[in-house]
């Protein structure tokens, strides 16, 4: 049961990728109204799935659905001529103020991902709630950047702005943080002299 679940989750973790890898493609194609149609009926699959099993919408779910909504409002509704150029710039403002507008009300975005995994007598320990904050502030840090990258690609132009500063570089720094997601929260557990369970994968304050 525990490994059907763990699967699951799995395959739901994949699904939240869905309305990008669709965007990428159609968008790649100049299709442009499917792009931000279609990633925004994905999305709203993908809460709906999430709702279904009884697991919380996060921030970041919801900024997804809202950068979508903004596209489609805008591809469909009002057919920019501007959005098709500033896309990247609109995608990493959407998460960078969603990040810091976490950090800004207390509640850090990241700690709602480590809930999942750490019981829940552990969510108001000190070492926790600094855990979440350091991470956050390194995905808010993260995100800007990328918001600058792509403001870069946009003055650059071209397929060496689309390209480069517009996806290559933001998706190095994506990629960065999964390995920073990865790594940091267990040595960092570790230095504040805390351990994980073994299987459950559950942090127990010592």
């Amino acid at each position: 049961m525990a490994e059907q679940k763990k699967l699951s989750g799995v395959a739901i973790g994949l699904m939240s990728f869905g309305p990008f890898v669709l965007y990428g493609f159609a968008s790649g194609a100049n299709h442009w109204r499917v792009a931000t149609g279609g990633g925004l009926i994905l999305c709203l699959i993908f809460l709906a799935v999430r709702r279904r099993r009884g697991d919380s919408i996060r921030l970041m779910d919801w900024t997804t659905l809202t950068f979508f909504a903004i596209g489609s409002v805008l591809m469909i509704g009002l057919r920019s001529t501007a959005f098709p150029a500033y896309n990247v710039v609109v995608i990493w403002s959407c998460f960078a103020v969603a990040a810091w507008s976490s950090v800004a009300i207390g509640h850090p975005f990241t700690a709602a991902y480590a809930r999942e995994n750490a019981p829940p007598e552990f969510w108001d320990h000190p070492v926790f709630i600094r855990l979440n904050l350091v991470m956050t502030l390194f995905w808010c840090g993260l995100m800007t950047v990328n918001v600058g990258f792509a403001v870069t690609g946009v003055i650059i132009g071209g397929n060496f702005g689309k390209l480069v500063p517009g996806f290559a570089l933001p998706t190095a720094l994506l990629i960065a943080g999964f390995v920073f997601n990865s790594r940091f929260p267990a040595r960092y557990l570790a230095r504040a002299g805390v351990t994980l369970g073994d299987g459950a994968s559950q942090a127990v304050p010592q």
